[in-house]
């Protein structure tokens, strides 16, 4: 059977390489590579003269010429089949049939410190290709890996250009940070948003102890492991690709006009200013008739033609991307390298929100001896963006509910008001950063079976932010109702890391032992200086700097750092091939905690069995793998400030003695207090799996049961504020569960030109907190002040998920006076036009029966963690074309959408455009009852006022955040290899790439996908709250890619 033909050849001619041809004696060899089933010729095989470094590749045609001794040994080598050698003896022209290997190509995965077959794995792995992240139109490789491993959840917070992304990997594991630790070329990092994606070789995600125990510190979420692409030796390559593209919004709200909202605004105040009895821009006569009047008309049509037909469309634009990156690589048996240069700009689809980016990279791999090998890595990165507005100050949701009846000018010709447009002029708001990356790893060979590794790593980080705030009237008539604001921010970050490791491995025809020895050491030390001056003459751009201001010096800063050593040690133990034994363990000392709290002690240990190579399975030929894995282990995390142990003592406080007139005396007093008695927070995880591969591996299926359970949780404990602090002690206070199944199918076929490869994995996580500390005091988070919203909307609870949502239940809108004197909301003793509830207002539920709706009725609204998380990768080759599909989504999760307290309250600004036909209508007031008659809404009455506070925090915006979306659509089509071999060029393609193209959900905000809230990264207490953030860009692009 032809199985993916044209998978395999494209890796060949990728992984092919020329060499120069030895010299000496030589005969010119010819002939053709065929396929043993098939007879196709194979593009691409590696031919080599053997003990030389005189190599070729076969032509498009299957066909090869090579110079060669008359008696030389040829080498046949090509991915997914087995190497060949042919001895001549005086032939000049040959045919080789080339077998395909029984089993795919057992490949190799990265793990912690080392690298393992994949079917010797006993731990929880994902791995992902750098082809499946290098090709998509995004800035960070983050995004690229959405939706493509089980068990993992990758969500944007924000569709800004160059903005954050969260992740997270079998559930929610902490209220704090619960980030995975990421590992660039065995080095770990504080992220990896500045990699460019098309350096990245490989991905591999560790997801349970097993995997990540030699990580243990910090590894209790999970870690994301990065290698980046090396040369080979042969031919050195050059490659140049590159892509442009426009992107929009793939959804509009739509809000009413400046029409429509006049004669809404008649109706909620119950006046006629733009309308009479309904009908807009007409007058009543006394006759009762009306006759249309141009003085209202006119009111409306002036700030019409002076004013925006739609504020969200003058604030945003269609945007642009691209990129372009440039590769050379190559080497010989001493020397390879990678050299890469990489350029990113991408303009967002709101006006300003800009996003660049540089990359360049040097991989060297040098043998040094026969028994020493050097690999040196050096990268720079620099990012420039600007940032508009988000989170509670969201432009984007102040676009939406700004009132359309308003000018955008003055009379004088300056903003009439801070609307979106002057919002988003006088936004100066950038970030500059630079990052350079160097590591080196020494490997000895001092034995046969033992290895030393001399690993060590430095990075740095300088970053400058900038920040200029306006002062409205400066221009206009010199009037300083304000002063204009200067603000400078400059940090820098530095990490060392040095590592040494032993490496011992000893087989034979029954066991295969390995062991890992080692030490670890790290330093980090992040410092930063806060400078703001006030009144600069002008709002001008050459004003922006700290020397135009003259007044109101502030300037501080802080030096933070810690240090942190490690001891490792790992056995990996494989018995006749079949069964399997990994034991770690890691003991990590930390300078974060107190000398009596500073060490913690990680151990694992998983086992496997592979059923499929014991002997009453020989006769099962078409079950290529059949693996079961157990494993269990504890992993750490020590994710707090580096002071939390320390009470931090100021002398900005006076202190007042004496009575009447007192005096004031400098004194000293505590804003956060310490804790030395913080510790690691700690996860035991257990992991159960079964792995298999059928029909030559033609279809692989895997699924597993996980359960986390993390103890001594780290919290902020919360305090009066009587207490006088800043910020809240740290504690190990708490629990949380994580627990779920994970599965992962697919199917490839190769039928003569056409291949095809379909896939699916599917991951059922659920979260729930199993403690507090004393007294399981909950945690609110989130806090809004949206008028009537002016509480925390969630709340961390025993037996709950982490950050649930939490308010109000909404049972229906009042009809009639009747029932709501029949309800929990009546006030005795005032008469029907006197209460505050009126019918066309929510009638809320009255939970704990004391007939009044009190704060104590608020309940468990839903949760922002999804249910179930998938995705749905289709691939397609026919030719020279491939084709290739991507779904990706979640169900199960809710949305806390601020939008409607604004959209659907007419006391904010501007509302749905289609509010009229929802809202609750009952034609109770005289001016009232030209209105349609809805009396079976689910929207409240429109009014002026929010008095009966209809729009506090309740299940009425609460929303289902399921989604499906087709995540990538690419068609590629690959020039043929004859057509381009004469320009010397060895592989040429084209590809057009829609990205987030279809979007399938009832959420009725921009976006279901949404993270955590602007400002509110450090924690997972403020996720799918939706301020109107910055949705996912639908884009188009078209891309190329040259290899010479």
């Amino acid at each position: 059977m032809n199985d993916f033909k044209y998978l395999r050849t494209a890796i060949c001619i990728i992984a092919s390489f020329f060499t120069f041809a030895s010299y000496g004696q030589k005969i010119d060899i010819t002939g053709a590579v065929l396929d043993s089933i098939n007879k196709e010729p194979l593009i691409g095989v590696t031919v080599m003269e053997k003990g030389t470094t005189n190599g070729v590749s076969a032509d498009f045609d299957g066909k090869f010429k090579i110079q060669a001794a008359p008696k030389a040994t040829l080498i046949f080598s090509c991915v997914g089949y087995t190497s060949k050698e042919v001895k001549l003896s005086g032939q000049r022209n040959i045919t080789v049939l080339m077998q395909q290997a029984s089993k795919t190509l057992d490949e190799f995965v990265v793990i912690g410190y080392g690298i393992q077959r994949k079917s010797d794995i006993t731990g929880s792995i994902s791995s992902i290709s750098g082809k499946d992240v290098n090709d998509v139109p995004v800035a960070s490789a983050l995004q690229a890996l959405q939706g493509k491993a089980s068990g993992v959840n990758i969500i944007q917070n924000t569709g800004a250009p160059g903005s954050n992304t969260t992740i997270k990997i079998r559930g929610t594991g902490t209220v704090n940070d619960a980030d995975p630790l990421y590992v660039v070329d065995g080095f770990i990092v504080d992220d990896i948003n500045h990699i460019n994606p098309n350096d990245i070789a490989n991905i591999e995600i560790f997801k349970d102890a097993a995997s990540s125990a030699v990580y243990g510190a910090r590894a209790a979420n999970g870690v994301v492991s990065i290698t980046t692409k090396s040369g080979e030796s042969g031919k050195t390559k050059i490659t140049f690709d590159g892509y442009v593209g426009i992107s929009n919004p793939w959804k509009k709200i739509d809000v009413m006009g400046v029409d429509d909202y006049a004669l809404m605004q008649d109706y909620i105040n119950g006046t006629s200013i733009y309308s009479s009895d309904g009908r807009l821009y007409y007058s009543k006569n006394g006759d009762n008739s009306y006759q249309f009047d141009n003085h209202k008309y006119f009111l409306v049509d002036t700030i019409r033609r002076n004013s925006p037909s739609n504020w969200w469309d003058a604030i945003t634009r269609t945007g642009f991307k691209q990129q372009y990156n440039i590769s050379v690589s190559g080497g010989n048996e001493k020397t390879k390298f990678m050299v890469s240069a990489s350029y990113y700009d991408e303009k967002g689809i709101v006006n300003t929100s800009d996003y660049k980016r540089f990359n360049t990279r040097i991989n060297i791999n040098q043998k040094l001896a026969s028994w020493l090998n050097m690999t040196a890595n050096l990268s720079y990165a620099n990012e420039d963006r600007n940032i508009v507005p988000e989170g509670s100050n969201s432009v984007l949701k102040r676009a939406l509910y700004q009132n359309p009846l308003i000018y955008t000018y003055d009379t004088r010709g300056y903003w009439s008001e801070d609307h979106p447009l002057a919002m988003i002029d006088r936004n100066h708001n950038k970030i500059n950063r630079d990052r350079f990356d160097m590591n080196l790893n020494l490997s000895a060979d001092i034995t046969k079976y033992l290895v030393y590794q001399f690993k060590a790593s430095y990075y740095l980080v300088p970053e400058t932010t900038n920040k200029f705030t306006e002062v409205n009237n400066l221009e206009t008539d010199f009037a300083m109702t304000d002063l204009t604001t200067v603000y400078k921010m400059k940090t820098s970050t530095n990490k060392w890391e040095i590592n040494n490791l032993l490496t011992s491995n000893w087989y034979n025809d029954i066991h295969n032992i390995t062991v890992l020895a080692g030490q670890t050491a790290e330093g980090y030390k992040y410092g930063y200086q806060e400078s703001t001056r006030k009144g600069t003459p002008s709002n001008a751009k050459d004003q922006w700097y700290l020397s135009s201001a003259f007044t109101g010096d502030k300037t501080y800063g802080l030096d933070r750092e810690w240090t942190a050593v490690g001891v490792i040690g790992r056995i990996n133990y494989n018995v006749l091939d079949r069964y399997l034994l990994q034991a770690n363990i890691r003991a990590d000392g930390s300078s974060k905690f107190s000398k009596n709290n500073r060490w913690g002690y990680f151990p694992s240990v998983s086992v496997g069995w592979k059923f499929s190579s014991e002997p009453f399975m020989q006769r099962a030929s078409w079950m290529d793998l059949g693996k079961l894995r157990v494993g269990w282990g504890i992993l750490g995390n020590n994710r707090i400030d580096e002071l939390a142990r320390y009470t931090y003592l100021t002398n900005q406080y006076n202190y007042p003695y004496g009575q009447g007139n007192h005096i004031l005396q400098p004194g000293i007093t505590a804003t956060t207090l310490g804790n030395p008695d913080i510790k690691w927070e700690k996860t035991e995880t257990f992991n159960v799996g079964l792995d298999f591969a059928f029909l030559r591996n033609s279809i692989t299926f895997g699924i597993e049961y996980f359960n986390k359970h993390t103890t001594d949780m780290l919290l902020a404990v919360p305090t009066v504020s009587s207490a006088g602090l800043d910020t809240d002690p740290m504690t190990n206070a708490g629990a949380v569960r994580n627990y779920g199944i994970e599965t992962s199918l697919s199917y490839k076929k190769q039928i003569n030109k056409f291949g095809f490869e379909v896939g699916f994995n599917l991951s059922w996580i659920k979260n729930k907190v199993t403690s507090l500390g004393t007294g399981n005091e909950p945690i609110y988070g989130s806090y809004l002040s949206e008028g009537s919203i002016v509480d925390y909307v969630t709340k961390t609870a025993v037996g709950m998920p982490i950050g649930s949502f939490y308010g109000y239940v909404t049972d229906g809108i009042f009809n009639t006076y009747e029932e709501v004197k029949a309800s929990a909301q009546y006030e005795p003793g005032k008469l029907d036009h006197e209460q505050t509830t009126r019918p066309g207002d929510f009638r809320f539920k009255d939970l704990n029966g004391d007939g009044k709706i009190t704060a104590e009725d608020r309940t468990y609204l839903g949760s922002p963690l999804p249910d179930f998380v998938f995705g749905i990768p289709l691939q397609f080759s026919y030719g020279d074309f491939d084709l290739n599909i991507f779904f990706q989504g979640q169900t199960g999760n809710k949305i806390f959408n601020v939008m409607d307290y604004y959209l659907y309250n007419a006391a904010e600004g501007n509302v749905y455009a289609d509010i009229r036909s929802k809202h609750w209508s009952g034609q109770l007031a005289e001016n009232r009852a030209f209105f349609p008659l809805n009396t079976d809404a689910e929207v409240p009455d429109l009014d002026s006022s929010d008095s009966p506070r209809n729009f506090r925090s309740s299940d009425f915006f609460v929303k289902d955040g399921s989604y499906l979306r087709l995540k990538e659509l690419r068609l590629s089509y690959n020039v043929p290899k004859k057509l381009i071999s004469k320009w010397k060029i060895d592989n040429l393609s084209f590809s057009l790439t829609a990205y987030n193209l279809l979007t399938f959900t009832g959420y009725d905000g921009f976006d279901p996908e949404v993270g955590k809230v602007s400002g509110t990264e450090s924690n997972n207490l403020s996720m799918g709250v939706d301020h109107g953030n910055y949705p996912q860009a639908r884009s188009f692009t078209l891309g190329f890619k040259i290899g010479l």
